[in-house]
């Protein structure tokens, strides 16, 4: 598939065989556009192999060095957007993997992964890791690279 000088495009070939389940491909971005994924849901012989193409939209660089620069006081920021952290962020466990040694011990991350919810799971991180200034600097960056979109929304 060509997409032109606008954007990027993924074709995907998937193949399915023995009672295998596809699950919707998680596509995370800021600036998603349009998105075509046709799905054809007869069965088929085994062995086959559909064909699918899924346009993606114009991929923007991340400057995450430039975010980060944009907030000097870390901890207050954190603060300031708990509960926007807590309903947006929802792979909290490589988050916490990221905050290992950094604030957070292996029975907190524990506790962290017993709870059923990734809100829950934010809360429980958020209390543990908002306790000191290196601590909470340290999840601000982790923060910026891994959950981009999110932390350039709140800066804005």
């Amino acid at each position: 598939m060509d997409s032109g000088a606008k954007g990027h495009s993924i074709v995907s070939n998937i193949t399915v065989d023995g009672g295998s389940t596809v699950f919707s491909p998680n596509i995370q971005g800021c600036n998603t556009a349009n998105i075509s994924m046709p799905v054809n849901s007869n069965s088929t012989p085994r062995g086959w192999s559909a064909k699918n193409e899924v346009p993606l939209a114009p991929l923007r660089n991340k400057n995450i060095k430039g975010l980060m620069d944009k907030v000097t006081d870390k901890k207050s920021f954190v603060q300031q957007n708990w509960a926007k952290l807590v309903q947006k962020v929802k792979n909290v466990e490589e988050l916490a993997d990221q905050m290992m040694g950094h604030g957070l011990t292996n029975e907190m991350y524990s506790e962290i992964m017993t709870c059923k919810t990734p809100e829950e799971k934010m809360r429980k991180l958020l209390q543990y890791v908002t306790v000191t200034e290196s601590c909470c600097n340290h999840l601000f960056e982790k923060l910026c690279e891994l959950q981009y979109c999110i932390m350039e929304e709140l800066i804005q």
